[in-house]
């Protein structure tokens, strides 16, 4: 079977090189990718080798019940816990963010850095069983203790709250990257809850205030990496069953990425300015109701304005970083030189 897989798809790239060769290929486009039936075509051989039982594809691994790890080498070095960070490398990223909360402070607000897990780490049982763990602390854990250890940087780690909604459902997509909107309301109240000692006036609004609901299946992130038109998921949605308070507008950047606003009507809430990655725009809904203004700064959104700017132009109550666990040892950089300092 193995012979006859490998022979199958080297005449088909043989059939396309040597189409090249003949007249006709003048007219045909000079990159494969843009060629009119490219993604067809990679439809195809995708569930082609996913029938075949092939479960390696580029950047991915298809796990139990199909269920898409996001395998990057630096994704799995981080998932195995190949290289810990150094005593320097923690000192430093100590430092950093203390001068960055020494910032906060001195324009009137309060820091609080939530540290959010990734798919890998909340369903390690979903990772192919082929990938052992090699380090026995992850880095997570590392800038975890260091802070909680030796600042007064205040730090949520919101693996109990993710692990504990993950007993009652599922979390994370199993197509994609991120957390569904379960993941991200269980999120949302450990964030609102790690506030309210210093902002009393924060209450999370409970589960029962939303109906949940499910989309129509679509083809998220992992299975539009993979070229997979047949691994859709169903998309769970929780809709309000109050009026909501806040308006949330958005502005597109060049990049893709999004710098979002809210206004609530009630003006006698803290404002608060998030800086984030993808995780949060989920969560957005869900936090907007408990704050009187919010920004929502993405940190790889490649704008030019760096987060110290944004802490002295708003002033705002309180500022969080919400970062994922495989953006979190890139903070210092991400703070002080924005997205071009990871590139």
């Amino acid at each position: 079977m193995q012979n006859r897989y490998s022979l199958v798809f080297i005449l088909l790239f043989l059939g396309l090189l040597l189409a090249q060769a003949f007249p006709l290929a003048q007219t045909l486009p000079s990159r494969f990718d843009s060629f009119p039936l490219h993604d067809k075509f990679i439809s195809a051989v995708t569930e082609f080798r996913l029938a075949l039982g092939d479960r390696v594809f580029h950047d991915t691994l298809v796990g139990p019940n199909r269920w898409l790890v996001y395998a990057t080498d630096r994704g799995m070095d981080k998932f195995q816990n190949v290289r810990p960070l150094t005593e320097k490398e923690l000192g430093d990223y100590e430092k950093s963010l203390l001068a960055f909360q020494s910032l906060v402070e001195a324009n009137g607000g309060q820091l609080l850095l939530v540290a959010a897990p990734y798919k890998n780490t909340v369903y390690p049982e979903n990772v192919p069983a082929e990938i052992q763990r090699i380090g026995e602390i992850s880095r997570l854990d590392q800038i975890l203790n260091r802070l909680e250890g030796h600042s007064s940087i205040q730090v949520l780690d919101l693996r109990p709250a993710l692990f504990a909604a993950k007993k009652d459902a599922q979390i994370y997509y199993a197509t994609d990257t991120h957390w569904n909107d379960l993941g991200g309301f269980a999120a949302y109240q450990a964030i609102i809850e790690a506030l309210k000692p210093s902002f009393p006036e924060l209450s999370p609004h409970p589960i029962s205030d939303f109906k949940i609901s499910m989309q129509a299946p679509k083809q998220l992130d992992l299975s539009y990496i993979i070229g997979s038109a047949s691994l859709t998921e169903e998309r769970v949605q929780l809709q309000p069953l109050f009026k909501p308070t806040a308006r949330i507008d958005s502005m597109v950047l060049p990049s893709g990425r999004q710098v979002t606003f809210a206004r609530n009507k009630n003006t006698d809430l803290p404002s608060a300015l998030f800086f984030h990655d993808s995780f949060l725009y989920s969560v957005m809904q869900f936090l907007s109701e408990n704050f009187s203004r919010t920004y929502y700064v993405d940190l790889q959104a490649g704008n030019d304005i760096l987060p110290p700017a944004w802490v002295e132009q708003l002033q705002p109550d309180v500022v969080v970083i919400v970062l994922n666990e495989h953006f979190l040892d890139l903070l210092p950089e991400l703070l002080t030189k924005g997205r071009s300092g990871i590139e």
